[in-house]
């Protein structure tokens, strides 16, 4: 699967980017998600990223799977700092 970034680049898609900004989030916000819940999470959006049989998907949709997850999984406040984080810094 292939992501296409926002500045056009092609890139592999790589679920431990995922991982290691939800963790990077988690901690600044001072609410730091398990090692178990990053993982769960991370599970959820690849099933959901490699169910859109494609062979690209977009940066932003991915962004917008992430935050459903962790919505739906009861981090709404590291949601809302993923989401800032995803703005300010690409």
């Amino acid at each position: 699967m292939k992501v296409i970034k926002k500045d056009g680049r092609i890139q592999e898609f790589d679920i431990d980017k995922i991982k290691i900004t939800l963790g990077y989030v988690s901690d600044e916000v001072k609410q730091p998600l398990t090692f178990s819940d990053i993982d769960m999470v991370a599970r959820k959006v690849e099933r959901a990223v490699l169910e859109s049989n494609d062979n690209t998907i977009h940066s932003s949709d991915i962004q917008k799977i992430v935050l459903k997850e962790l919505k739906e999984a009861g981090f709404n406040y590291i949601a809302k700092r993923y989401d800032k984080y995803k703005k300010d810094f690409n």
